[in-house]
């Protein structure tokens, strides 16, 4: 059947409905994916996705594909991008990334990055085709018990703006973009310090989820972060993390008590 493809800015739909269309447009893909429109709502908010900017490829009316696209400053992101089973394979993936980096050039971004799951090896040649070069592995973790023992000092609350302040002012080298300050302070969850130099943000739930760790850097190599770490593990039984934080943190919680995920992406770049 030949198609009738025209795409649309997300702004036309709401999250709810945006969640419904990225979910059925992921259906079949290399891991399970379903997002109701809350949650839709506040990720994408905090990620600082750009409707205008995103969109809705439909054929015939219906929607078949979707990206997703997040902006900061002149950098951009493709936070998701599905299409569905019956429209993959056919060139299709190339012509919408093809759009979307068009339409980036013409905003005037200076580079596009996005993470592709390993395993998913369509996208994966799909992107490099595009010319997008990989720059970091990224993985998670989750908790393997509550350590033994008491934890050795306490956290205290605070607002999630004077972490990611300090992130910010550290000048550390930019992190991903999941796990960066200009993404946890727009989270609905909660941010706790120790010692008044390492700080965490959590998202509370039945699975908790560690979103953000940060140390002064005057207070780095001290065991601060293990220390808080523990300590987490005691307040958010069986917390885990997201499959973004760079790999070279992985020997900081294998050595604090919890085991690495065995989903991992690739951060890539595109220099517009």
């Amino acid at each position: 059947m030949q198609h009738e493809i025209v795409s649309k800015p997300a702004l036309n739909w709401n999250s709810f409905q945006l969640a419904e269309i990225l979910t059925h447009c992921f259906e079949q893909y290399v891991v399970p994916f379903r997002l109701d429109g809350e949650t839709f709502g506040w990720r994408f908010v905090s990620e600082d996705l750009f409707p205008g900017d995103s969109l809705v490829w439909l054929d015939r009316g219906e929607p078949k594909a979707m990206a997703l696209v997040t902006r900061r400053g002149q950098t951009c992101r493709l936070a998701a991008f599905a299409i569905r089973p019956e429209l993959r394979g056919q060139g299709l993936g190339k012509i919408f990334i093809q759009q979307l980096i068009d339409e980036a050039r013409t905003r005037g971004d200076k580079q596009f990055f996005l993470e592709v799951i390993l395993g998913n090896e369509g996208g994966l040649a799909l992107y490099e085709r595009m010319g997008f070069v990989r720059q970091k592995t990224l993985v998670g973790f989750h908790s393997s018990g509550v350590p033994e023992g008491e934890a050795d000092g306490e956290l205290a609350e605070v607002d999630p703006l004077q972490m990611t302040r300090r992130m910010v002012a550290s000048n550390d080298a930019p992190l991903p973009w999941l796990c960066a300050a200009e993404t946890l302070y727009k989270l609905p969850g909660k941010a706790f310090v120790l010692d008044d130099v390492a700080y965490a943000m959590v998202i509370p739930g039945e699975i908790p989820k560690l979103r953000g760790l940060f140390v002064e850097p005057h207070a780095r190599r001290k065991g601060k972060a293990k220390k808080l770490l523990a300590l987490l593990q005691h307040r958010f039984p069986g917390i885990v993390t997201i499959p973004s934080l760079p790999e070279a943190v992985a020997p900081l919680f294998l050595s604090s008590g919890f085991t690495q995920d065995a989903l991992q992406q690739y951060e890539m770049k595109l220099t517009l």
